[in-house]
């Protein structure tokens, strides 16, 4: 096994050299040898055993992630500035809203934009959230609101459950109009692959079967011409 000689202050000071095994990088195919442990650490203070090379993993503030836990990271915001706002470390609703909340935002935005009246105003959430539905059960979550003077008008929800990190959920206001695995996690799941053409053509499906169902219960909430229950 190579090896790389590391300076350690402590084992100077007695006169001994510190000797480190490299570390290989966890990408399959990848023969580098400079790689670097995740420092993602959950709330528990479980931390992730994953190595990767600089190459393969990605920095934030000069602190390196696996890619996964990188995007867990950028999801939940400002929440990483707190340890115990990490989620557990085999979580992957945060990331994954994050990512279905991304490719829907424009779409989302001009909607609601569309659907505001005079006096209302749209407002967005930046990050993924921590929420609890009414039995307790965690989610995690990102909102786009149209709000007025007096308060909120209408919400629409991306949500994915701690307890089902594969499912995600679509409400307006109170309803649920949509829910579905999305197809790239299916075929993970099922270990398939598909050419490159098929994936784009099932994600726009599944785009597509999100934002029909958000914009037909948002324009059902405009018909109805009030807010109860919907806005809450």
């Amino acid at each position: 096994m190579t090896t790389l000689f590391q300076y350690d202050p402590k084992a100077a000071d007695n006169g001994v050299v510190a000797v480190a095994a490299a570390q290989p990088c966890s990408l399959r195919g990848c023969t580098n040898t400079n790689a670097q442990i995740c420092a993602y650490r959950d709330r528990r203070g479980r931390r992730c055993p994953a190595t990767f090379c600089p190459a393969h993993s990605v920095s934030f503030s000069g602190t390196s992630y696996c890619r996964r836990h990188a995007g867990t990271v950028q999801a939940i915001g400002e929440l990483a500035k707190d340890p115990n706002g990490f989620p557990d470390l085999n979580d992957r609703a945060p990331s994954l809203v994050n990512w279905i909340a991304r490719d829907l935002d424009q779409s989302i935005r001009r909607l609601l934009g569309r659907a505001a009246r005079g006096g209302e105003s749209v407002i967005v959430d930046e990050s993924v959230r921590l929420a609890h539905d009414p039995a307790r059960k965690a989610r995690w979550e990102r909102s786009w609101r149209i709000v007025e003077h007096t308060g909120l008008v209408l919400k629409v929800t991306v949500h994915v459950s701690e307890d089902n990190d594969a499912l995600v959920h679509v409400r307006v206001g109170t309803e649920m109009v949509a829910d579905g695995v999305p197809p790239w996690i299916a075929r993970r799941r099922e270990g398939q692959e598909v050419e490159a053409a098929i994936d784009v053509s099932q994600r726009q499906l599944f785009y597509r079967f999100l934002e029909e169902n958000i914009s037909s219960a948002v324009l059902r909430f405009r018909a109805r011409g009030d807010r109860a229950p919907w806005g809450r």
